[in-house]
């Protein structure tokens, strides 16, 4: 086993997990870069210093530093990830998560580089849900990555750019490509492939995982992809740099400073001060003012478009994607936690014959979709979350880019599914923000799944069932075997076969976790063609050749 390993900076030591993990090593604070504090602040990350003797990568790195309001406060998150509490946060944030079973370093064990949810403004880099453990356990080295956040990781300027050959904000993308760097220089010594390194993310890691899988920057060094809860493919265009300085200049002035403020005066700015307007106000969590967005520089992204991004440096990259009912709805394009419910069929009707024009004529909606009173609001949003209604988030966006991609990158291989387990509450939680019936399958759940990270007591939020561990072991299982060979297909780890994942081709193929198991689709229903006419006529996908 693999207590302690040589990288190019230095020998690190790990902590050997215990009782069914015995004999898996996991390195929690691994330095891929020097702290981006003082004069590399706002800077493109840079190698660490060289260490003497074993560096003791046995605890938790920091939290990058973040907003501290709703986005770790709010239910059903606080309770299932953050019930914990959370680790203190600093500007020093550089740092690798390594867990691995292998036996020494002449095995060569496919990768796994993990990169959390939070936009890309919060969350950190260890947290509960993401438990690497069963992966290691199936044969994969998994590697979780933090990254500078917000305006420390995304704040593009003039005076920045003149400083730095022309181009600024990116930062954490370019963290991202460091640790990838890092991963491909060292991971061999941790019983890792360095020519099968597969990235993913969910929701926020989605557009940080498809990022580094297009950079122009990251050719030939990554196989496969996966996104949970959000394919990065159309969902939404890059800001020029132009853009972001419009912007950034405007955020300057909010929290009072001034636009003209010297690259070397940024650096000494208290970094909470970039939290609160200049009257003190908070700007909140999230997608508000403090920067928190990539943009097109064109070195680390090429295009505006993400669609051009994929097509020009994506052909090579195998996709597992997908999206969890309750987290779409057909009022709204993305939904995070409980939304107003249709109380009535004829209320739901009368949003969907709006959204659909013609179609609903065409395809005899009220037939095609029967509902009721008392099972409209489920129905749309199952229907949200495969089909149609909503512009983000759906598995028919999914399939479609799976059909897409048999075009315009044949030679890769693409895997669509919809999550519809609803992870059970306490009797004494319904009614309440954290009831299963008003969360579903809410934004996170699948991640207690594909981990297979939910235990006896953990969360203690959750009375887990015995479909809930047949249900993660399956999932974690088709991931395992992803990651390894882009195909999830296969066995357990108990050697059972798993039930068949069709392939996402133009037979428009897909997999449905629910509380029955999984189940494959293939091939296109009557809601399906209506899904996909709907989606088309939207205006957000490349065209396919007819």
């Amino acid at each position: 086993m693999i207590k302690k390993a040589q990288t190019k900076f230095g020998v690190v030591r790990g902590i050997e997990l215990s009782g069914k993990y015995s004999g898996i090593t996991t390195f929690r604070s691994v330095p891929y870069a020097a702290p981006p504090v003082g004069e590399l602040r706002f800077r493109p990350p840079v190698d660490p210093e060289p260490w003497v003797g074993e560096l003791d990568a046995s605890l938790g790195g920091p939290r990058p530093v973040q907003e501290t309001g709703e986005g770790l406060t709010r239910e059903p998150w606080l309770s299932d990830f953050y019930y914990v509490g959370t680790p203190p946060m600093s500007e020093d944030c550089l740092y690798l998560s390594i867990t691995t079973a292998a036996a020494d370093d002449t095995e060569r064990r496919p990768v796994y580089m993990w990169f959390h949810g939070g936009g890309l403004s919060g969350g950190y880099y260890t947290e509960i849900e993401f438990d690497p453990s069963e992966l290691a356990r199936k044969g994969i080295v998994v590697v979780s990555v933090a990254q500078r956040l917000n305006v420390f990781g995304y704040l593009a300027l003039p005076q920045l750019s003149a400083e730095q050959g022309g181009i600024s904000g990116n930062y954490g993308l370019m963290d991202e490509i460091k640790a990838l760097e890092w991963v491909r220089e060292n991971i061999t010594n941790f019983g890792g492939d360095p020519d099968n390194i597969t990235v993913g993310g969910q929701s926020g890691g989605t557009g940080k995982s498809t990022a580094l899988a297009t950079s122009p920057k990251t050719q030939g060094m990554i196989k496969r992809c996966i996104n949970e809860s959000g394919l990065a493919w159309v969902r939404g265009d890059y800001q020029t740099l132009e853009r972001a300085y419009a912007n950034n200049i405007e955020y300057l002035r909010k929290v009072g400073l001034d636009p003209d403020i010297t690259p070397e005066e940024l650096r000494r700015v208290p970094a909470f001060k970039f939290f609160k307007q200049k009257d003190g106000t908070p700007f909140g969590f999230g997608f508000g003012g403090v920067p928190g967005s990539m943009v097109c520089d064109g070195v680390y992204v090429a295009h505006v478009s993400g669609a051009e991004n994929m097509d020009e440096y994506g052909t090579h990259v195998d996709y597992l994607n997908g999206v969890n009912i309750g987290e779409c709805t057909v009022r709204n394009q993305f939904a995070i936690g409980p939304t107003k419910k249709f109380e009535t069929a004829a209320e739901f009707y009368e949003v969907m014959k709006e959204k659909l024009g013609d179609l609903y004529d065409k395809y005899d909606f009220e037939n095609l979709f029967p509902v009721t009173d008392e099972n409209a609001d489920f129905q749309s949003r199952v229907l949200a979350s495969q089909n149609c209604g909503t512009g983000l988030g759906l598995t028919m966006a999914d399939r479609y880019f799976g059909a897409y991609r048999c075009q315009t990158a044949p030679d890769t291989r693409n895997w669509s599914y919809n999550f519809g387990r609803f992870p059970p509450c306490r009797p004494e939680e319904r009614g309440t923000v954290r009831d299963t019936d008003l969360q579903l399958a809410w934004h996170s759940a699948e991640l207690w799944y594909v981990f297979a990270s939910l235990r006896d007591g953990i969360p203690a939020s959750r009375p887990w069932e015995p479909i809930d561990f047949e249900l993660a072991e399956q999932m974690s299982s088709y991931w395992a075997n992803f990651i390894a060979t882009g195909d999830p297909n296969g066995t357990d780890s108990n050697g059972n076969q798993l039930p068949y994942w069709p392939e996402s081709r133009d037979n428009y193929g897909w997999m449905e976790f629910s509380a029955e198991g999984p189940k494959g689709h293939d091939g296109l229903t009557r809601l399906d063609e209506m899904g996909l006419e709907y989606l088309k006529r939207s205006g957000r996908y490349p065209e396919m050749k007819e």
